[in-house]
């Protein structure tokens, strides 16, 4: 059962409570962002890698402004829902919300946690999402997309199959997070899964952690995730649902448009 924080830091309106040591060694290189989006791809993924790489509870974020009055229940101890995670090795730093954020908490948000990683001294930024397509159902093996703010990103994956987001629009937290991971010279990395907008899609999830793992060298086996995939559609019900009226406050359905320069 957690205890008292070793440290608490406070980024604006947000506090960060750590149960580790951040100054130990080695120093995480990537940090991986998992908040509820289209499809909930990405807390699916995430929530997989935490019990599949069975990831230790190291801190948590909370805000009496930005966060509801939400604890939730993990192994006994009431926790905040959005919970930081490091294997052993320390070679990763995982944020995860089981809530969907309010559209006014998705910029404090990003800048807290990007500076947090700043002075952390995390080199990569990494996520993945959905990406809502209308052929989805039709999808036997949905196409993975990244986005990036650096170049070389682009030609690093390619050889796995993985295309470059050329244009369009993005919305909500990790549209942010590219915005200000380049300003705040992060290598920041998003990995963009053909998906359901609004229903759990467990199989996309699959495919964006297989391209996370190999870009950040995390070996992660989605073999129960893809069996049990049914039951999770089931159980991330409510999740969705609160996610996706959360998508609607922030207007998710732009990211199907074209820039109007491109039209």
């Amino acid at each position: 059962m957690l205890g008292r924080p070793r440290r608490t830091l406070l980024f604006n309106e947000l506090q960060i409570h750590e149960y580790y040591d951040a100054y130990a060694t080695p120093t995480p290189k990537y940090m991986i962002l998992c908040f509820p989006d289209v499809g909930l791809v990405s807390s699916i993924a995430c929530r997989h890698i935490v019990m599949e790489k069975k990831l230790g509870l190291v801190g948590e974020i909370d805000s009496p402004t930005l966060l509801p009055p939400v604890s939730v229940i993990h192994e006994s101890s009431p926790i905040s829902p959005v919970q930081l995670y490091m294997p052993e090795d320390r070679s990763f730093l995982m944020v995860l919300s089981e809530i969907p954020l309010l559209p006014s908490s998705v910029y404090p948000f990003v800048d807290a946690i990007s500076n947090y990683a700043d002075e952390l001294g995390v080199e990569y930024l990494l996520a993945v999402t959905g990406l809502a397509v209308p052929n989805r159902l039709e999808l036997e093996r949905p196409q993975v997309f990244v986005a990036s703010s650096r170049k070389e990103v682009y030609a690093s994956v390619k050889k796995e199959n993985i295309e470059a987001l050329r244009e369009g629009f993005m919305v909500g937290f990790y549209a942010l997070l590219l915005k200000e991971g380049r300003k705040k010279g992060f290598s920041t990395v998003v990995f963009l899964v053909e998906s359901f907008l609004d229903i759990p899609d467990p199989e996309a999830a699959a495919f964006g952690i297989v391209a996370l793992s190999r870009f950040a060298g995390i070996r992660v086996d989605t073999t129960k995730l893809l069996e049990e995939a049914e039951l999770i559609k089931i159980g991330t019900r409510d999740l969705m649902m609160q996610t996706r009226k959360a998508m609607m406050d922030m207007q998710k359905q732009m990211e199907r448009q074209m820039p109007l320069m491109y039209m």
